[in-house]
């Protein structure tokens, strides 16, 4: 299962972000950005042999315009909690999509999402199976992978 997810997360993020959002990330490789000043929020999937959490850390400037044009706001006046309020949306969307994909006969459950943090680095997503890099000029987001405990990952 995390085969799966891992090759249909790029193309779930572009295809949420840009639909739902308007925002156009593109998939970088490299080493994660240093920079202090990530969002992160998270959401666990959740099944009998396979269980994990998608780890979304989003530069605040970006959240910033992402939740300015959906909620139809400038951008002066998007406050913190609008911004996780969109990074959590952001991960529900990508993983009910991921879980559409991945696992056609529904043995999969989503969990709700949940605030991992402000001011955090990209340090949040170690001991993740797999991290994945989305960058524009607006900034940048994170997306890891988590095995959960008792899982093998398959």
């Amino acid at each position: 299962m995390l085969e799966k997810i891992c090759q249909n997360l790029t193309n779930v993020i572009s295809e949420v972000l840009e639909t739902m959002f308007f925002i156009f990330l593109e998939p970088k490789s490299g080493a994660l950005p240093k920079s202090a000043d990530f969002i992160g929020a998270g959401v666990v999937i959740k099944g009998s042999d396979f269980s994990c959490e998608l780890e979304f850390l989003a530069q605040s400037r970006l959240l910033q315009q992402i939740a300015a044009d959906f909620m139809g706001l400038d951008q002066e006046v998007v406050n913190l909690a609008q911004r996780q309020d969109v990074l959590k949306e952001i991960g529900n969307m990508v993983a009910g999509n991921l879980v559409n994909i991945c696992d056609p006969e529904v043995r999969l459950e989503l969990g709700i999402p949940t605030v991992l943090g402000d001011s955090l680095t990209a340090v949040s997503l170690d001991g993740c199976v797999e991290k994945f890099i989305y960058a524009s000029d607006e900034g940048v987001l994170l997306v890891g992978i988590r095995n959960l405990s008792g899982t093998g990952g398959q």
